[in-house]
Order: C-alpha cells, then sequence, then structure tokens
C-alpha cells in the first residue's frame, strides 16, 4: 500500500498542485503543453517511489504479463497522456460539456490506471495495513484540502450556475480558510480539536457576512465541509483510529 499511496500523491500534485492555470491553459491549446503536463505525473510518481522502482508490481499470470516500476511508471505517463487528450479533444470537437461528470470520469480512468498497476502489499512483501506510512496519505488529504478542492467546488458552482474559475485572491483565500479548519482537526484533543474547528467556522462566517471577503455558497459550505472530511481523515491517519 506504501507504493499505491505515493503513486496517488505524486497524481494528485501533477494534475492539481502544480498545475498551474498557464499549464492548463498550455495544455488545452498546445500538444506540447498536454506533453509538458502529462510529463509531470511520471517525474513525481518516480521521484516519490524511487527505491522500489527496481521491484516487480504488477503481475497478469493469466496474460503471461509482470510490469517492474519503471514500465509502470511509463504505462502510467502514456495512459494519462491518451486520456488528457481524448478529454481536450472530445471538449473541442465533439462540444462535450466540460462539468463535473467528465471531470469525474477523467479522473476515474487516471485512477484506475493507477490502482491496476500498483501493488497492494508492502514494499517489504507483506500487506502492512491501509497506512504503512502516514506522510503520503496526509499528503494526499492536503492536495484535496487545498488545490483539488478549488478544482472540485468550482465544478460543481459551474454546473450550479454557470461560475467562472476564482481569482487568484478568491482562490487562494479559499484555500487557506479550508486548509486552518482541517488543521484544527489534528489538536491532540478530540474537543479541543472540535471547538477550534467551530470556532473557526463560526469566525470564518462572521467575516463573510461582513463582506470582509466574498465566498458564494457552493465555495463556502461546501468548502467546509470538504475541510472537515479531510480534517477527520487526517485525524484517524496520524492517530490512528
Amino acid at each position: 500500500m506504501d507504493i499505491l499511496w505515493r503513486l496517488l500523491l505524486g497524481h494528485l500534485l501533477a494534475d492539481f498542485t502544480f498545475q498551474t492555470d498557464f499549464i492548463n491553459h498550455w495544455k488545452r491549446t498546445s500538444l506540447h503543453g498536454l506533453l509538458a503536463h502529462s510529463l509531470m505525473h511520471p517525474v513525481f510518481c518516480a521521484a516519490l517511489c524511487w527505491p522500489y522502482l527496481g521491484q516487480t508490481w504488477a503481475e497478469y499470470p493469466a496474460l503471461g504479463l509482470r510490469f517492474g516500476g519503471w514500465t509502470c511508471i511509463a504505462l502510467i505517463f502514456v495512459t494519462h497522456w491518451i486520456q488528457d487528450w481524448w478529454r481536450i479533444h472530445a471538449i473541442n470537437r465533439y462540444r462535450v460539456p466540460d462539468n463535473s461528470a467528465f471531470f469525474l470520469w477523467d479522473q476515474v480512468v487516471h485512477l484506475s490506471v493507477i490502482l491496476a498497476l500498483a501493488p497492494l502489499s508492502s514494499a517489504s512483501g507483506d500487506f502492512g495495513g491501509f497506512f504503512p506510512e502516514t506522510w503520503a496519505p496526509l499528503g494526499c488529504l492536503f492536495v484535496l484540502v487545498t488545490h483539488a478542492g478549488t478544482v472540485i467546488l468550482y465544478f460543481v458552482e459551474k454546473d450550479a450556475d454557470g461560475a467562472e474559475f476564482p481569482s487568484f485572491d478568491v482562490k487562494y483565500l479559499a484555500i487557506a480558510e479550508r486548509l486552518v479548519l482541517a488543521l484544527c482537526f489534528l489538536l491532540p484533543s478530540a474537543p479541543t480539536a472540535a471547538a477550534f474547528a467551530a470556532g473557526w467556522f463560526a469566525v470564518v462566517a462572521w467575516l463573510r457576512r461582513r463582506r470582509f471577503f466574498d465566498l458564494n455558497p457552493i465555495p463556502f459550505y461546501g468548502g467546509a465541509a470538504l475541510a472537515s472530511a479531510c480534517g477527520l481523515a487526517a485525524r484517524a491517519v496520524y492517530y490512528g483510529g
């Protein structure tokens, strides 16, 4: 499971945290941009899984196939490029709506490839539990709260009322608000964590009512729900349940 979590973190970093607005626009308008974006995935995955790249990751005896780490990384790159090319082509050529459903389908394809290629046993050969190491799952939750959360909430709001992607200031203000709320759940005492989380949400809600910043209902309440869910999951990972 350690390799799986590292691959998931590599995917999230490449597809969200380091996919800037510039890269997102570049990949949608140029094959060079699409290649640059797709190459970020093997770079991050290889860096995070470096100690295990020489091992066998996936075996399919019925098909006579056996894939090592480097081969799996290459397959992740190729399939990511193909899926992203198809998504962009379908949007531009066939006018397929770039909505939440298409975004979800895109992520399901990418994650399914990772699940098919990543070994479920730990690097030592045994299962090792669902979280053999905590830093990679926590990293995944961090990306979900921050940049991935921005994209998820954007698509939900876009489907609801045609909203535009948030500006730089609004985007990072919302990220900071969600991140602080999620971090509240990592305080050692559960009652203290709940109190700080409730207090932070109340302060932010008051500031929003006073127009100190402008967050629409979906990114505000949806963001709070996402941050709370990720915070509780992070608490379970960090403290072992």
